[in-house]
C-alpha cells in the first residue's frame, strides 16, 4: 500500500513550519526571516528520512527561534532550547545559603524557605512558581515576617510555573491596584497581526502583606512565570531587583500536533510593562553583577550580603 501522504516527512515539515508560520509571536522581535528559514531546512528533507532524522531536522530548525517555551516532543526525544541559561553563570547556590545564612533555623511553607537572618532581615527562598500555596499557608509566611525590617526574595533558579502564583504573590506586596503587564496575542499569518490585547493589574490580596522595602534577588534561570513575577514587581515601588538578567519567556506557549503524532508548542503572545518593555528576552536588575564562584564556594553570597546592607 502506498504510504498516507499525510505522514510522509515532508507533509510534517510543511505543517511545523506553516503553523509557527502563522501564531508565532516574536519573528520581528527577534528577527527571525522564517520563510527563509523554511526554505533552506525544506531542501533536506526527502522521502526516505528515519523519525530521528526528520526529528534532528526539526530541532534544528526550532533551535532558530531561541525560545525556551519551544518544545518539539516525539516517543524517543524532547526538543528543546536552554541557552537562556546555559550560556550564564549560575550565581547561585543553595547548599551554601542553607549553610551559611539559613542553618537550621528556617521555616518551610507551601513551596516558601524562609527564616529571619541576622538584623530582623526577613528572608524568603521559593524555589518553583509550580508550588502551589493556599491564602492561609502565604499568610503564615507573613505573619511570622511582620516584624522584620527588610525582605530578600531569593528566586534564583526559579524556572517558572503558574502565572496564577505570580500574581498570588505580587498582591502581597501590592498598596494600591497598578496595570503592571500588558499582553496580546498572534492572531493571524502577518507580521504584526496581534489581537485580544489585555492589561493586567496588581492588587493587594490577603490579610497580610509586607509594604517595607524589598530586594529581589535573580539569576539567569528565573524563566517563564518567574520573569514574569519580575515584571509585576517593576510596578511596586518597594521593590529593588539586584543580580542577574532574568531569563525571559515573556511568551504563553501553545500546543499542537504534528500528523505523525508528534507534539510541539511555542510561543502565541507577547508581554510588555506598561512602558512598552517586551519582556521576552529577560529583565535586567537595577544592580547587576556576576557572584565570583571562589568566594561563594567559600560561603559567602554577594547577592545577600549586598541585599542586607540596603535593607539595613
Amino acid at each position: 500500500m502506498p504510504e498516507d501522504p499525510q505522514q510522509t516527512p515532508l507533509a510534517n515539515f510543511n505543517s511545523l513550519h506553516k503553523t509557527i508560520g502563522e501564531r508565532y509571536s516574536f519573528f520581528e522581535y527577534k528577527n527571525i526571516d522564517w520563510e527563509q528559514l523554511g526554505k533552506q531546512y525544506r531542501s533536506m528533507v526527502y522521502p526516505d528520512l528515519s523519525d530521528r532524522e526528520l526529528f534532528s531536522l526539526m530541532d534544528s530548525l526550532l533551535y532558530q527561534l531561541r525560545d525556551g517555551h519551544v518544545n518539539l516532543i516525539s516517543p524517543f526525544n524532547l526538543n528543546r532550547n536552554w541557552e537562556w541559561y546555559l550560556n550564564s553563570p549560575d550565581n547561585y547556590n543553595e547548599d551554601i545559603v542553607e549553610r551559611f545564612y539559613l542553618g537550621d533555623n528556617y521555616q518551610i511553607t507551601g513551596g516558601f524557605k524562609y527564616a529571619i537572618l541576622a538584623d530582623s532581615i526577613a528572608y524568603i527562598h521559593y524555589a518553583s512558581f509550580s508550588s502551589s500555596f493556599s491564602g492561609e499557608q502565604i499568610d503564615e509566611v507573613f505573619k511570622y515576617l511582620k516584624d522584620t525590617k527588610g525582605l530578600i526574595l531569593d528566586l534564583r533558579h526559579n524556572g517558572g510555573g503558574s502565572l496564577n502564583n505570580t500574581f498570588r504573590l505580587a498582591g502581597r506586596f501590592a498598596t494600591s491596584k497598578e496595570v503592571a503587564l500588558i499582553q496580546d496575542e498572534k492572531i493571524g499569518p502577518g507580521a504584526n497581526e496581534f489581537g485580544n490585547s489585555l492589561q493586567y493589574s496588581i492588587q493587594p490580596q490577603g490579610n497580610f502583606r509586607y509594604h517595607k522595602p524589598v530586594v529581589l534577588l535573580t539569576n539567569a534561570r528565573c524563566y517563564s512565570a518567574t520573569n514574569t513575577f519580575t515584571a509585576l514587581s517593576k510596578s511596586l515601588d518597594n521593590f529593588t531587583h539586584v543580580g542577574d538578567t532574568t531569563g525571559g519567556g515573556g511568551g504563553i506557549p501553545a500546543d499542537y500536533e504534528l500528523p505523525n503524532g508528534w507534539r510541539y508548542r511555542f510561543s502565541v503572545s507577547r508581554s510588555f510593562l506598561p512602558n512598552g518593555f517586551n519582556i521576552e528576552n529577560g529583565l535586567p536588575p537595577d544592580t547587576a553583577f556576576d557572584l565570583d564562584p571562589a568566594v561563594l564556594a567559600g560561603g559567602t553570597d554577594a547577592y545577600i550580603d549586598y541585599a542586607i546592607s540596603i535593607l539595613q
